[in-house]
């Protein structure tokens, strides 16, 4: 059994800026492993950059300082020679170019899905510049969702590695293996393009192939970022296998004139399949977060409060000053206010004015006593007179604190004042009450 099942192999120069979102991006759709094949002038920067995908027991990355300039055919030989062993399956991705996998869980999914074949051939979906004249700041899926119409026949593929291991690849006849292995072999490859063809013409194409391309599997490829990345890729150097990648010379005229034919024909269409995947990876850390997320404007902030009575254990010296502390902002899990021993204690915020209420969110403290605000009743009022009842809760749970989760009651309506009533015999004390409006 191999060491890992699926690999990406991918040369990088002048790419630190983007590298780890391509990285995490190939480790969240099952990739096991990438053999980066670092083309810089020094690889310091390059290597410290993913230092979290190089060290420890099960690295993430295979790092490889290769520093003859331009050479990736060289580059992904030296995989084919060194590491083939090591992976069951290979893809050769470069660092602007995301395989989007809408119809599939991950790669082992899309790979299951085409049993006994050798190699699944993926097409690019061209992106332009979405009209940045500069490299914007933040993720390259975030930033860029516009693209060319159509299908374009620049390939990639995942192979069976051994099926790579052919006298013709080796040769300068394999020049260009990384998008179609068979057209660079001597040994028949048993491969399928994504709509299962061994056909690779995108010419013709039905609508219907064309959806189904789209939605299944393809190749997003930010070929030009800005006009400012466009001088990058010139200045990066145009030697050995990347002179086919800049297909204008290095005046700034000619540059210009290819970034304008780019808005035309790699900014037709709204694509945002991977845009969209990659804020939910994002989205992901509020699933996490402690504290709950209120869209709403705060509005409870420091305004005037008072309570039913005041105890020993108070902080404030009257109700005023003691019940005030609950709307102070700081959530820590002690008691901000404290109450006698009483039949039903309240506390009570003043709003100033009639608000727009969204939320109400309560803290409970985070100690053994949290026990005893559990069967509460929240109630409202214009006037601070006539009080109508909000919720009423009974059931025996104490509110959430900061270690598990507040207690949050989402209902539009309008208040000055909102007042909080244990429905039991007890203290009332609580950590924070946010309320939040529009």
């Amino acid at each position: 059994m191999k060491k890992y099942e699926y690999s990406v192999v991918a040369c990088a120069r002048w790419e630190s800026a983007y590298i780890m979102e391509w990285l995490t991006y190939y480790k969240s759709i099952g990739y096991d492993h990438v053999y980066l094949y670092c083309n810089d002038d020094t690889p310091d920067d390059l290597y410290k950059t993913i230092l979290p995908f190089v060290v420890g027991k099960n690295p993430f990355v295979t790092f490889v300082d290769f520093t003859f300039k331009g050479l990736q055919h060289q580059m992904y030989l030296h995989f084919l020679a060194n590491y083939h062993q090591e992976t069951e399956w290979v893809s050769f991705f470069d660092i602007d170019e995301f395989l989007n996998i809408p119809a599939f869980r991950d790669i082992s999914d899309l790979v299951s899905s085409y049993p006994n074949i050798d190699c699944i051939i993926f097409y690019w979906l061209v992106f332009g510049n979405n009209g940045f004249e500069k490299n914007p700041s933040g993720s390259v899926l975030e930033n860029y969702n516009r693209r060319g119409a159509g299908i374009n026949e620049y390939t990639k593929y995942i192979c069976r590695t051994n099926s790579l291991l052919d006298e013709k690849i080796f040769s300068p006849g394999g020049f260009g293996f990384w998008h179609n292995p068979v057209w660079h072999s001597y040994k028949e490859i048993n491969a399928v393009d994504v709509l299962g063809r061994n056909d690779f013409s995108v010419h013709n194409l039905s609508e219907t192939q064309i959806n189904t391309i789209e939605n299944t599997a393809n190749i997003h490829h930010y070929m030009i970022k800005s006009f400012e990345y466009l001088k990058h890729r010139v200045e990066r150097g145009t030697s050995g296998s990347f002179s086919g990648q800049v297909m204008w010379d290095t005046s700034e005229e000619s540059q210009r004139a290819a970034l304008e034919k780019s808005l035309l024909e790699f900014n037709a269409l709204q694509d945002n399949s991977l845009t969209s995947y990659w804020k939910n990876i994002i989205q992901k850390a509020y699933s996490a977060r402690v504290g709950l997320p209120v869209s709403s404007t705060l509005i409870s902030h420091n305004k005037p409060c008072t309570q039913s009575s005041i105890s020993e254990w108070s902080v404030g010296d009257d109700i005023h000053s003691d019940a005030k502390n609950a709307v102070n902002g700081v959530v820590n899990g002690l008691g901000k206010f404290h109450t006698a021993l009483e039949d039903k204690p309240w506390w009570e915020i003043d709003l100033e004015k009639i608000s727009d209420i969204t939320d109400i969110v309560i803290y409970n403290i985070s100690d053994h006593l949290a026990s005893r605000c559990k069967n509460i009743k929240i109630e409202f009022s214009n006037d601070g007179y006539i009080y109508k009842t909000l919720i009423e809760k009974k059931d025996f749970i104490p509110l959430g604190s900061i270690l598990t989760e507040p207690f949050h009651v989402h209902s539009e309506f309008n208040a000055r004042f909102i007042r909080i009533v244990s429905l039991e015999y007890t203290f009332l004390h609580l950590d924070q009450v946010l309320i939040y409006g529009k």
